[in-house]
């Protein structure tokens, strides 16, 4: 078995970074020959990707909202359900595709290998990370580390904002909706429990180029968020991976 091209779609949610989207889909098109792209940009109307770079937007299909600022979870969960492969591979909308992504290693472990989730490397981030309970399961502990191994896969609860899944396993998993930003360890935290297979493949990479706005960065540090997601699942507090304690 493989997976061809035709049958992964790649998925971006993007706000307030337009030069950042386009310097992303450009990436894909230059490393594959017609990739399938679906950008979900909840920006002020102005600020699109579509309005500043409409050559590029031409070849995604771009979903907009009527309502700025939806969050990240109901974007990714419009990106996914909009997807019509039955493969998917998400991306930020800061990421870089160079020729470090190794995509056929990915595909082919993805076949190969027992894996729901399948994540690559963030630059020296995004190693294979676990999330554990600590003081009586009131704090969760983001820390490196794995399960188990078979070469450069490593098996483990999170991976990075870039991985390759079927469609139908995201769109069971989903984003949750009322958490705009924070999401990713709440996100894995849900497939831990849910008993997915996640695992990173560590020869692969994309490249994470991020691209700094003020107005981005209060969008992203909303603590709020981060106290709901760990409200929800009934921690007070999140120990990550230097030591620093944050709390609900």
């Amino acid at each position: 078995m493989s997976i061809s091209l035709s049958e992964i779609t790649f998925c971006i949610k993007t706000i307030h970074r337009p030069w950042s989207c386009h310097r992303l889909v450009e990436s894909l098109r230059n490393h594959f020959s017609d990739p399938n792209i679906i950008v979900v940009d909840d920006g002020e109307p102005e600020r699109r990707f579509i309005a500043r770079y409409p050559d590029t937007a031409a070849h995604c299909k771009s979903i907009h909202t009527e309502t700025p600022d939806i969050g990240v979870g109901v974007g990714r969960n419009l990106a996914v359900d909009a997807v019509s492969t039955e493969y998917m591979f998400l991306l930020d909308d800061d990421h870089v595709v160079t020729e470090n992504l190794n995509f056929d290693r990915v595909q082919k472990r993805f076949v190969e290998l027992d894996i729901d989730i399948l994540g690559v490397r963030q630059g020296s981030g995004g190693r294979p990370t676990m999330l554990s309970k600590l003081m009586n399961g009131n704090r969760i502990w983001m820390h490196r580390g794995e399960t188990r191994r078979n070469g450069y896969v490593a098996w483990c609860d999170m991976s990075s904002n870039a991985f390759l899944a079927r469609t139908e396993t995201i769109r069971a998993l989903r984003w949750d909706e009322a958490i705009k930003t924070f999401e990713h360890w709440e996100f894995f935290y849900r497939a831990k429990l849910a008993g997915l297979k996640v695992a990173v493949a560590g020869d692969c990479f994309i490249k994470h180029a991020h691209v700094e706005s003020a107005d981005y960065r209060v969008l992203r540090k909303r603590a709020k968020f981060r106290s709901l997601g760990l409200r929800k699942h009934g921690f007070h507090s999140m120990r990550l991976p230097g030591g620093q304690v944050v709390r609900a």
